[in-house]
């Protein structure tokens, strides 16, 4: 009786261990067990990541590498990771096909930043369905429900208070021009929005806001119209991404216009380098990397323990301007 009691008390400690050791993982952060292999579940080894972004540009790569990084370090091999993107922000269709591919190729975890709501909720859900674990990255879709997690930056939040910093810099009154991703895109609609209503708060007049879809080319060129319909008029140009702060300084030097203050909106090394030599004034700073590191361990977390998360991450920016850009630049 004495033995078979002593069996019975370690068997109730190596279950409160294991119990304790669980609890202990808390956060996308943590790295997860292998699943028992008596419940069905793959090995970690074998499973297979899909993650679809909006495009191949710093920002979005930058989520892949996250990406990737958390799978290597969780035991999954390289060559069961793909990454697909857009060559257009404005064709959600070619998001829809690489989301619909990769779940017949037997993905068991998809990331996507999410082009367009409407074009992707079905998709998204076909893939939930298939018992696919779907984690939001960088962009949500708001209306698809069955996602373990949505991760990203608060961009209303962000833009209004990165606005709120760089108003600071301009003279009260100050006329400001937007130059803005494409229309329908959640993010720089937040964005936009977080912009106007920050720079009107602060007493500055926002003369107009104009999609140049996140392309560069696009940005300049939108830039010189500015230049030509409010000559004389504009101190200041703020963007929903980096690429276009690129594009709109470049306009501006070559334009040989002097005084307006231009501010980005990532963290792009292109955009950095532009802070080194003064043609960007600030910018409102991303963390992409981690969205992707974390994407893929909370869908390990869902995946292998069941867990559950907030259905909102956020993540926080930075300010890079002339007194920090060297912590930043790579």
């Amino acid at each position: 009786k004495k033995e078979k009691g002593e069996k019975k008390m370690k068997r109730i400690v190596c279950f409160l261990l294991a119990a304790l050791m669980v609890l202990a993982l808390i956060g996308c952060g943590e790295k997860p067990a292998p699943a028992d292999d008596s419940s069905g579940t793959k090995d970690v080894s074998e499973l297979k990541v899909g993650i679809v972004m909006k495009s191949s540009d710093e920002f979005q790569n930058a989520v892949v590498e996250g990406a990737k990084d958390a799978c290597i370090a969780a035991g999954i091999p390289e060559a069961n990771f793909s990454a697909v993107a857009s060559t257009s922000e404005s064709d959600s269709m070619q998001q829809v096909t690489a989301i619909e591919d990769m779940v017949a190729n037997g993905v068991d975890i998809l990331l996507n930043a999410c082009q367009e709501e409407n074009a992707l909720k079905g998709a998204l859900q076909k893939a939930a369905d298939a018992g696919v674990k779907v984690v939001m990255v960088d962009t949500d879709n708001p209306s698809f429900n069955d996602k373990v997690t949505f991760i990203g930056t608060d961009n209303y939040e962000a833009a209004y208070t990165g606005a709120q910093e760089f108003a600071k810099q301009l003279e009260a009154g100050s006329k400001v021009v937007i130059l803005r991703g494409k229309l329908g895109d959640v993010n720089h609609e937040n964005r936009t929005k977080g912009l106007t209503e920050a720079l009107e708060a602060a007493g500055m007049t926002v003369l107009e806001a104009q999609d140049a879809n996140c392309e560069t080319d696009k940005a300049a060129a939108a830039m010189e119209a500015f230049l030509t319909k409010y000559p004389g008029e504009i101190d200041a140009v703020m963007v929903t991404s980096d690429s276009m702060a690129v594009g709109a300084a470049q306009a501006i030097k070559n334009a040989g216009v002097d005084g307006i203050k231009v501010c980005g909106f990532d963290g792009f090394q292109a955009a950095i380098q532009l802070v080194a030599t003064g043609d960007i004034s600030m910018i409102i700073a991303q963390q992409p990397y981690q969205m992707g590191y974390d994407g893929v361990n909370c869908a390990l977390g869902a995946l292998y323990e069941g867990k559950t998360y907030d259905s909102y991450i956020k993540m926080g920016i930075a300010v890079i301007n002339g007194d920090n850009y060297k912590d930043y630049l790579k």
